[in-house]
């Protein structure tokens, strides 16, 4: 099945409308399942009653995704026709949410540890995990800063501070972690770290100035206003990094999530993966 096709059967501004009504259950169901203790009985319960809930609007399948996917991920969405609820936040983050029944269609995962936890919990089919796409880290500065070379990176920092994902949370952290130690950046970079959510949030704080360094994935920094890519992570010290991506068997709509993988393998979603920065598995 062609990309243009998969659009074209399930684009449409009714699959649309009813895939923010079944998200405004799931959004509901997920903070009650935050409460813990004694009302873990009431966690069976609501979801239970927000599968029952959710009714037709079950239809469009859920995508839980790498924070880092987001902007393209959205422009792949909008060239399918829309019909694909996504949600965005750190790979781990999202696996766990998974494996505590979250009715996730797709899972798009940055690390492919957390891929594997999913698959040994049995929520994932051991073969159904697929690359897509890989990418590349960078340190980012405030717009205007002029690129910088690898012994130039402590002077850079000076008294400021340094933003990069939690390398416990997030796997660029664990990514950036290692390209640093690497590249013997680590003492430097590490003490002045402030931990962020996900590389969105990186991003944010340089382009702030809460940050005056930060290290996000390529395709975090390719556009973006207010910040600028002072120096790509040198080759020897690039991580292989790999986004895998998966059908669940948490999710309600297999058809759906089949269809969108579909449109994934296609020609129009590689080249819009790579406008935004991404290298496609099998492709670059």
């Amino acid at each position: 099945m062609t990309g243009a096709a998969v659009a074209t059967r399930r684009g449409g501004a009714g699959r649309a409308r009813s895939g923010s009504s079944g998200w405004r259950v799931f959004t509901a169901w997920r903070v009650f399942t935050a409460w813990r203790g004694r009302a873990g009985w009431l966690r069976r319960v609501l979801l239970v009653l927000s599968m029952g809930l959710a009714g037709p609007a079950a239809a469009d399948p859920l995508l839980f995704s790498a924070a880092s996917t987001g902007r393209a991920m959205d422009a792949a969405i909008e060239a399918y026709g829309g019909g694909v609820t996504p949600s965005y936040a750190a790979s781990g983050i999202l696996a766990r949410q998974i494996e505590r029944g979250a009715p996730a269609d797709l899972f798009l995962s940055a690390n492919p540890d957390w891929m594997a936890h999913l698959v040994t919990a049995g929520v994932i089919a051991a073969d159904a995990p697929r690359a897509i796409l890989s990418n590349r880290l960078a340190l980012i500065a405030p717009a205007g800063t002029a690129p910088f070379s690898v012994d130039q990176v402590a002077a850079a920092l000076g008294a400021g501070r340094f933003a990069m994902a939690n390398p416990a949370a997030a796997p660029i952290g664990r990514y950036g972690q290692s390209a640093l130690e690497t590249l013997g950046l680590w003492d430097t970079l590490g003490p002045a770290l402030v931990p962020t959510r996900n590389t969105v949030a990186t991003v944010a704080a340089v382009a702030s100035g809460e940050a005056v360094l930060g290290l996000v994935y390529v395709s975090d920094a390719l556009g973006v206003d207010g910040v600028e890519v002072v120096l790509p992570v040198p080759a020897a010290a690039q991580p292989e990094i790999r986004y895998l991506i998966a059908a669940t068997g948490a999710g309600q709509d297999p058809e759906g999530a089949a269809a969108f993988l579909d449109f994934l393998a296609s020609d129009q979603a590689a080249a819009i993966f790579a406008e935004h920065g991404f290298l496609v598995v099998g492709r670059d």
